[in-house]
């Protein structure tokens, strides 16, 4: 085994606390192998609560930044989320708000780099970085208060579940981001709820992320809850009317 590839999974070790699979950790431990060679990959960012100390939850996304995106053909097992981007466009991409690469400067792992590319992002964006957009959160809750509404509507109890979960998430980051707290990693962020007296929106998603919430009934409250949403509602009503109620 070669030097690089050694001080690699020492790496992993050190920065990934829980794997979702043995397969998403074998695929990993290949692709930082192959990064080390390949001039196209300037950094591979690992984020998602796995990464995130005493959370539950193993949920893994992987960020790489290199010179061209579209030579990236690899494809992950599906436990993994790989997102590719621009070397030229993440001082851009952060600048604007961006979600995720927000997310990976402010709690990712970095598990390669080359040149020392990530060390750079770290230095221009740390101590100044954007809170992602409200309305961007509060949007994406609308839209997945609808696709819930539909799903319950089929009786499709797994599909409603899902969408549950990613409506109460964005409810949740959306209200953090009105108080101008980043949002963590999901596990974590009933704690920074209750930090700023949501206690309701974070008595849900605790819900959701125990499963305790599953059943068709329990979605059917969520659904009338109409207190829980108000704030985002309000927001998307002000938007569309020019700013004003």
């Amino acid at each position: 085994m070669s030097q690089p590839y050694k001080e690699s999974k020492i790496q992993l070790r050190e920065q990934i606390h829980r794997w979702p699979t043995s397969q998403a950790r074998s695929w990993t431990e290949a692709f930082l192998s192959s990064a080390q060679k390949d001039r196209n990959i300037m950094a591979v960012v690992a984020v998602g609560s796995a990464v995130r100390p005493s959370v539950r939850s193993f949920d893994l996304d992987l960020v790489v930044i290199c010179r061209d995106p579209s030579k990236i053909k690899v494809k992950p097992p599906i436990e993994i989320d790989l997102r590719a981007y621009a070397a030229r466009r993440v001082d851009e991409l952060i600048r604007g708000g961006n979600d995720l690469l927000g997310w990976t400067v402010k709690f990712g792992h970095v598990l390669f780099q080359r040149e020392r590319f990530w060390d750079t992002v770290l230095k221009t964006w740390l101590e100044r970085l954007p809170l992602p957009s409200v309305d961007v959160a509060c949007q994406r809750a609308d839209d997945s208060y609808r696709r819930l509404t539909n799903v319950f509507e089929l009786g499709d109890d797994d599909a409603a579940y899902e969408q549950a979960l990613s409506y109460v998430t964005h409810l949740a980051r959306a209200k953090l981001l009105e108080k101008r707290v980043y949002p963590a990693s999901r596990p974590e962020i009933p704690r920074q709820l209750r930090a700023v007296g949501c206690v309701r929106i974070a008595e849900w998603l605790e819900r959701l992320i125990d499963r305790t919430t599953v059943h068709s009934e329990e979605i059917a409250k969520l659904l009338k809850n109409r207190n829980l949403r108000g704030g985002c509602t309000r927001r998307q009503a002000k938007k569309l009317n020019g700013g004003s109620t």
